[in-house]
């Protein structure tokens, strides 16, 4: 009981923090101005009622909201550093986690390839979490980057 009641307050929180913005806590200022505050990582997302998405944060120093992606889209957003781009999704293997699977493929416009790799963690109320994960990027060279994560998939109640 006690597990569940933590699963359902520690999914709250990862959606509360889908959807606020971070480096901003001062609300007095215009939006304008917040504007100009430096984001790291991806900006909020959010899901309509029934819908499910794909939360990525990077497992380093700075911890920052990497990956997104909507169930059955086959698009993600991603900002590994500090430009975000725009993936089509290029293959889907592994294991079912969801409306996704556990290894999938993308590519940039510019032909870069993007991979994910994650490990299923435990189920928690709409979602499950993901206790770790590898996103590799290989550019046009074949040079590759590799990004430890951790994230959650979760859904949108209807």
């Amino acid at each position: 009981m006690m597990r569940a009641l933590l699963a359902g307050i520690s999914a709250a929180f990862v959606l509360t923090a889908c959807s606020t913005t971070s480096g901003a806590s001062d609300t007095s200022q215009s939006p304008s101005a917040l504007a100009d505050v430096p984001r790291i990582g991806l900006s909020p997302q959010s899901l309509d009622p029934g819908e499910c998405g794909l939360f990525i944060w990077s497992k380093t120093d700075v911890n920052r909201f990497a990956f997104f992606s909507k169930a059955l889209s086959g698009t993600a957003l991603f900002k590994p550093a500090d430009t975000e781009m725009r993936l089509t999704q290029s293959r889907s293997e592994g294991t079912i986690f969801g409306q996704f699977t556990t290894d999938m493929g993308y590519i940039t416009d510019d032909g870069q390839d993007i991979d994910l790799i994650f490990r299923p963690g435990e189920t928690l109320t709409g979602g499950q979490r993901i206790d770790g994960g590898l996103i590799t990027i290989t550019d046009q060279a074949g040079w590759q980057t590799k990004l430890p994560v951790l994230g959650v998939r979760a859904c949108q109640p209807e």
